[in-house]
């Protein structure tokens, strides 16, 4: 530990104390920077088949990428130097400072190079047609602005989020509550961005979220594992059983761990992945969408059959028309 009294003069105390604080969630956004392009490059080395496998294995990169930056130095903390304090202090600097500059970044980012390529386009569209103050259409407008790619920064940014409350929640239990604070105010920012930063996505129709669902399944194995041992380093077991043995707390721990993993399992399987009601609302869709097709076969059934009717009717007329003139010719010869 650092003195204060050994430290040079032209360095305070609380830069010591808080400087570590700020630069490492700067260090790792910028390291989070270099890995995106590390596994996009990999995932394109790789060169798959499929559209999809292409995007499952990107995600996978992308997920064991972020898992090491964000929560390798908080493991470390936690069991290697078990000092709770600073594991605590670790924790809210990262969360709430990631989440103040990845407000900011999503807002003024977008938005101000947007403003800035449509101010420069309506410059050189009034210079070009000499009249004062032309008004750029939405295409114009939208034109200058990035596209939204993919939803894979929106997953990314909920995992690591979801990472940082769960993981650590016995050392830190106010990490959601901070988290909820920043998403109740990044519903408005995302909204903003998608409105004035961005180009207007296309809608894509997917069945599920695909990969991410794994991912977050075993996030949350992963948070009961390392909260139960959390719960045993810091000695609570003890405090609840003082005459306890330390063979007996590890076996209440690893207990407890398993009965915590088997209610999340239980619960992951009794609440159904499609609502009662979304599950109604689909099938009365199939229910009308078969009447209709029904309606039309039935329409292309009766249509064929009234045209085969008129198609013998016109054979018959014809027909009949053929036997007449036939008829009227051997009149004339009789005569």
């Amino acid at each position: 530990m650092i003195q204060s009294n050994s430290l040079p003069f032209y360095i305070p105390n609380f830069a010591i104390l808080y400087l570590p604080k700020v630069v490492l969630p700067v260090a790792v956004g910028i390291l989070d920077a270099i890995y995106n392009k590390i596994a996009v490059s990999l995932n394109e080395w790789e060169n798959h088949r499929t559209q999809r496998d292409y995007e499952n294995w990107l995600v996978l990169k992308l997920i064991l990428f972020k898992f090491v930056n964000h929560f390798l130095a908080l493991f470390y903390i936690a069991f290697y130097l078990v000092d709770f304090d600073k594991l605590r202090d670790t924790l809210a600097a990262l969360l709430i400072t990631k989440q103040i500059l990845g407000n900011f970044g999503e807002v003024l980012g977008p938005t101000v190079t947007s403003f800035i390529k449509v101010y420069l386009l309506k410059r050189r569209a009034t210079t070009s047609t000499s009249t004062e103050n032309r008004k750029l259409s939405q295409i114009e407008a939208e034109s200058e602005k990035p596209a939204y790619e993919n939803t894979f920064d929106d997953y990314l940014e909920m995992f690591i989020q979801l990472g940082y409350i769960i993981l650590f929640s016995a050392a830190y239990p106010i990490a959601a509550f901070w988290a909820l604070l920043n998403n109740v105010l990044e519903i408005r920012v995302d909204g903003f961005k998608l409105v004035n930063g961005i180009q207007r996505p296309f809608i894509k129709r997917v069945e599920n979220i695909g990969f991410w669902e794994d991912a977050f399944e075993v996030l949350s194995v992963i948070s009961i594992i390392v909260n139960c041992a959390l719960i045993g380093i810091r000695g609570q077991v003890g405090r609840w059983f003082p005459n306890s043995t330390s063979g007996q707390q590890i076996l209440f721990v690893i207990g407890m761990e398993h009965i915590f993993l088997t209610m999340k399992f239980v619960i992951s399987r009794s609440i159904p992945d499609i609502p009662a009601w979304v599950e109604v609302a689909r099938m009365k869709e199939r229910y009308n969408r078969f009447q209709t097709l029904k309606g039309v076969e039935s329409f292309a059934r009766t249509a064929r059959i009234t045209g085969k009717l008129r198609k013998r009717a016109d054979e018959a007329r014809e027909r009949l028309s053929n036997t007449q003139l036939a008829n009227s010719d051997s009149h004339l010869k009789e005569e």
